[in-house]
């Protein structure tokens, strides 16, 4: 797991194939993000998810992973936002992978540590980082956010 300012993206951006088209996306749209709804990028390789709500409970939220893609999830407005995680390895699976939705879930109360994005932070989290987004900090807030899927080689059996 990576958690920076979109401002020093370009440290990350040439770390794997696709970060660049990500973080050039995000620079586009930090100052006017778009509405709600799902945006290619690089077709299926690299695309964005843009959704507005109000961060819950970490009881209400789930603990999620992926096999094929990385998430950069960045504070587009509002917030904070924490995201809790722990290492995918570690996780006892609750459901099954769905590779339609490149979907695993895992047991949420292993989450053990936390991370809180602010407007302008993101964090890149890897099929190594079973991940739960959306969970309040201290109290309910409004956020925009924009996830952006990065392809990854396919996983290994």
């Amino acid at each position: 797991m990576i958690t920076a300012q979109l401002s020093t993206s370009y440290r990350y951006r040439h770390c794997m194939p696709g970060l660049d088209k990500a973080f050039d996306y995000l620079a586009k749209v930090a100052d006017d993000p778009p509405e709600d709804g799902r945006y290619e990028i690089d077709g299926s390789r690299v695309f964005a998810i843009v959704a507005s709500y109000e961060t819950a409970p970490r009881v209400e939220k789930i603990l999620e992973g992926h096999y094929n893609y990385l998430d950069i999830q960045y504070i587009a407005r509002g917030g904070p936002e924490a995201i809790y995680y722990t290492p995918a390895e570690t996780a006892p699976i609750t459901e099954d992978y769905d590779p339609a939705a490149d979907l695993v879930k895992y047991d949420p109360d292993c989450a053990d540590s936390m991370v809180v994005l602010k407007e302008g932070d993101f964090a890149i989290f890897l099929p190594e980082d079973a991940h739960m987004p959306g969970a309040a900090f201290k109290e309910p807030a409004k956020v925009k956010k924009i996830v952006v899927k990065v392809q990854l080689a396919p996983r290994k059996a």
